[in-house]
């Protein structure tokens, strides 16, 4: 069992008010995506600051970390209410490990969606409108995730850029427009050399999007939009590949928004071309 579900599942020490929080918190999780502390707080009958309170108490800096934390944890729960680890070892079978990933998998994806709330994706339609350009800001496997990520806006119209050296991506940042739009893709939020990116883009006025594992990040806390992606903690080598997938799925979902704001027509008519003059 995850540590803050069986805090919050024994309310020990617990006042009224904090009670009725938690209890409603474990009946109602779904919902918490995209609730404010002003409407949980209404609906639990207390108010905003009772919320950021009982966040605090539990050892979060305040409810939107607390609210990230208890959604990874309640989907995790949910699939392994006994509280056993999916951890993989030298005596498992192939069938176990096949079984063992695909749960690991699995779950990340529930759990990113849980993290995810839809009013961001709305801003980031809105950053994509109006930018002329997407400038994609990664390292290592997560330059696989922006060059995919690239390919699919470009087809959806949207033009994007992918350099894989930084020197590159810091002439990029240098150099870029206001018009143009920053996406950086990181699992820690604490490289230094996209922190230095992330802090030049704000400097010079310039928005920026973050997909994270961390969202309590100091480059989570410069960005514009920040989307967090479920991790994994108890096989710290397979976090980086798991991270990939969730990041991979939130890329898809913009993708898929800007495509179907596509006239149909004109989108038809490049696929044809495509096919026509390109062997892919």
């Amino acid at each position: 069992m995850a540590n803050l579900i069986k805090i919050l599942q024994e309310q020990k020490d617990f006042s009224e008010t904090e009670i009725m929080i938690a209890t409603y918190l474990l009946a109602n999780f779904r919902k918490l995506a995209g609730m404010s502390t002003r409407q949980l707080g209404k609906n639990t009958y207390t108010n905003s600051a009772a919320i950021v309170r009982f966040s605090q108490k539990l050892g979060f800096s305040g409810y939107t970390e607390f609210r990230v934390q208890f959604l990874a944890e309640m989907m995790q729960y949910i699939n392994h209410p006994k509280g056993e680890e999916l951890v993989v070892s030298t005596k498992d079978s192939i069938h176990s490990l096949i079984d063992k990933v695909t749960a690991i998998e699995t779950d990340t994806l529930k759990e990113t969606r849980n993290m995810l709330n839809p009013e961001d994706f709305l801003k980031v339609l809105n950053l994509f409108i109006k930018s002329k350009h997407i400038d994609f800001y990664a390292m290592d496997n997560n330059l696989d995730i922006a060059r995919i990520a690239s390919a699919g806006f470009i087809m959806a119209n949207k033009c994007s850029s992918v350099h894989s050296p930084m020197t590159m991506q810091y002439l990029q940042a240098t150099s870029a427009s206001k018009d143009h739009l920053g996406f950086i893709i990181s699992r820690t939020g604490n490289n230094r050399m996209l922190l230095d990116i992330a802090r030049l883009l704000k400097l010079r006025g310039i928005s920026f999007i973050l997909i994270t594992a961390s969202p309590n990040s100091e480059i989570a806390s410069l960005a514009d939009v920040v989307f967090s992606v479920a991790s994994v903690k108890q096989m710290e080598e397979l976090g980086p590949r798991v991270f990939l997938l969730g990041a991979k799925y939130v890329t898809d979902i913009m993708f898929t928004m800007l495509m179907t704001r596509l006239d149909y027509h004109e989108s038809q008519q490049k696929e044809q071309w495509l096919n026509k003059h390109f062997r892919y």
